[in-house]
């Protein structure tokens, strides 16, 4: 899909924040990537992230589920985004945009206070980053802790991450091994590895809990003395391991990666007990979201970038060879 540069949607915007009672405040762009950010300064001095999402990835049912799910976890003392509704009490409105699609559902949160660890440490994963993965493990403990005993309530849905939806005929990320930026020795490589994770996953048995799906550092808030999760556009039904995987994938080929786990397994720990497997399943999750990112990079040219495929296809090798050792 071809996206038009974010300035094309300040008109959208300007609607969006009228209809969310903010109709003399300046959207000020932010960034472009799934959804179209802006930020917005109200007149009661409070700020607020508004979002145009993305079209046809998630209905307005899922997306009201969102605010559902952060609903409780800022009940259970977790750091997450706070909805605002629209003048009429929905919490989205549907605003006329640029895309082929003519139209994006927008949603705004209130914008806490601090920056991402992304921002604060970069690409680093040196020793001093450390401390910052095991108080991730300690966050999405206590994420696990706030969604496993939770009842959602009468119409909640989100998509499932499970065998269907990471490696079934029609997985939720797009059919990876036939992407078609593959040459055919590649796609032979990654219908391998479909088979490989498809034999590993964890049984039925292992039960799916509301996970994050996106915890990676972009996505891990630092405001003052506490850590926090933002943009759960993606969460999901999931195995808490697929959580996990995602906030280490970034540091995976790390040559202290080893360390640096036992640091976030020490901080998930603290807070719950380690899944049965966890090494054997972490293993395995962070071959999948390998396998996913190369599916979202191929179905995304405009985001992904030119040169996406070769580090990708590159760590999905080396994920089987460590898959096919154990």
């Amino acid at each position: 899909m071809q996206v038009p540069e974010i300035e094309a949607y300040l008109p959208a915007a300007r609607t969006a924040l009228a209809q969310f009672g903010l109709p003399e405040t300046e959207p000020h762009p932010i960034g472009k990537s799934e959804n179209v950010v802006f930020r917005a300064d109200a007149p009661d001095d409070t700020t607020w992230a508004l979002r145009l999402h993305r079209p046809g990835y998630h209905a307005l049912p899922a997306l009201e589920s969102d605010r559902k799910l952060t609903a409780h976890l800022s009940a259970n003392g977790l750091l997450v985004p706070t909805g605002r509704r629209t003048i009429s009490g929905a919490w989205y409105a549907q605003v006329a945009t640029p895309d082929p699609e003519a139209t994006r559902l927008a949603g705004m949160t209130l914008w806490h206070p601090g920056q991402t660890l992304e921002s604060l440490i970069g690409k680093d994963r040196g020793l001093a980053t450390w401390p910052w993965f095991e108080r991730t493990g300690a966050l999405l403990a206590e994420l696990h802790n706030a969604t496993a005993n939770w009842t959602p309530p009468q119409g909640f849905t989100r998509h499932r991450l499970d065998e269907d939806g990471l490696v079934g005929e029609t997985p939720f990320w797009g059919r990876f091994w036939e992407a078609s930026a593959l040459t055919p020795e590649e796609r032979r490589i990654l219908v391998e590895a479909r088979d490989l994770v498809t034999a590993r996953l964890p049984p039925l048995t292992d039960p799916l809990i509301l996970i994050h799906a996106d915890a990676h550092p972009a996505n891990v808030l630092v405001s003052g003395e506490r850590l926090g999760l933002i943009d759960f556009d993606d969460c999901a039904w999931g195995w808490p391991v697929f959580d996990m995987a995602v906030s280490l994938w970034s540091a995976s080929s790390e040559p202290r990666f080893p360390e640096l786990l036992a640091r976030f397994l020490a901080g998930y720990a603290q807070r719950r007990a380690l899944p049965a497997e966890v090494h054997a399943q972490l293993r395995l999750f962070l071959l999948m979201r390998t396998l996913m990112l190369i599916g979202w990079s191929d179905a995304r040219p405009d985001l992904a970038g030119a040169n996406w495929k070769a580090g990708l296809i590159a760590k999905a090798l080396k994920g089987i060879g460590e898959l096919n050792l154990t």
